[in-house]
């Protein structure tokens, strides 16, 4: 893989740490598009000077879950195994605690499975699905850190370990294209620290994008109609990134497919007006 030195006056900037999960899963069987008819990734942005905030949040948030066990009080949240929906209280704090995180944004990148323009490779390999669906959380996470209110920063992003994913075969991918082998119109690729780590739960950073993925899950799971699957999402809403008019479409939520499977849904204008 090509080593990318970052120059040093990019090298001098205030640092971005980005957290990055998914949800859902990668599979276009029959049974999968059922089970899960989206797959989603999420980053979870924030500036160096407030990395405490992570701390605390995740800290808080391991100690209400294992509040009755203390020896676990280090063991990493999982949405789905520590915000099931027959705890909507426990959901709506975790909301209330990453909503109240000052200077975080967030990004989410979502795939459409049935309206996904009928690309064969992104539907015959989960790699080649999860490398694109990638590519294009980063490209955003590098255009977020050019564009960070109060001046450009250097992204610093580590990526939640995805089961039986090749993440070397990614980073090679990620790689390509950041060399220019594919055309991604003027990213600044140069504001992300070259390359992209993985790494396990342990991460604070990574299980806050876990439960942002996991509100985002929620909401998309419910039924078009319903105000209230998305009333996590909701609360959180201010932080998700928008363009310099106020766009969230293609900024803050990306669409691979038709973007309806979102903007036809009750909670969208809300959303958008966060």
């Amino acid at each position: 893989m090509s080593a990318f030195h970052t120059p040093p006056h990019l090298g001098q900037l205030p640092k971005l740490h980005v957290y990055v999960d998914e949800t859902g899963d990668r599979g276009f069987s029959e049974r999968s598009r059922k089970q899960s008819p989206f797959f989603a990734m999420t980053a979870l942005l924030v500036p160096q000077e407030d990395e405490w905030t992570v701390k605390v949040a995740a800290g808080g948030l391991r100690a209400l879950v294992h509040g009755s066990q203390p020896q676990e009080h280090l063991k990493p949240i999982h949405w789905v195994e520590h915000f099931r929906a027959k705890r909507p209280e426990r959901r709506a704090q975790a909301a209330h605690v990453l909503a109240n995180m000052p200077t975080a944004q967030v990004i989410h990148v979502v795939a459409h499975k049935d309206t996904l323009n009928g690309d064969n490779g992104l539907r015959r390999d989960k790699g080649i699905f999860y490398n694109y669906t990638t590519r294009l959380l980063l490209e955003r996470v590098a255009r977020t850190a050019c564009a960070w209110p109060g001046g450009p920063r250097l992204a610093i992003v580590r990526l939640g370990q995805v089961k039986h994913e090749d993440h070397a075969a990614s980073a090679r991918y990620l790689t390509r294209v950041r060399s220019g082998d594919t055309e991604t119109y003027g990213v600044p690729w140069q504001h992300i620290k070259w390359p992209p780590m993985w790494e396990n739960t342990q991460r604070d950073g990574i299980q806050l994008a876990d439960v942002h993925a996991g509100v985002l899950n929620s909401a998309l799971s419910g039924h078009p109609d319903d105000l209230g699957c998305a009333e996590n999402l909701l609360r959180c809403g201010h932080q998700l990134r928008r363009s310099a008019r106020g766009d969230l479409l293609g900024y803050g939520i990306k669409v691979i497919g038709k973007p309806e499977f979102i903007t036809q849904r009750a909670w969208w204008p809300e959303l958008k007006d966060a």
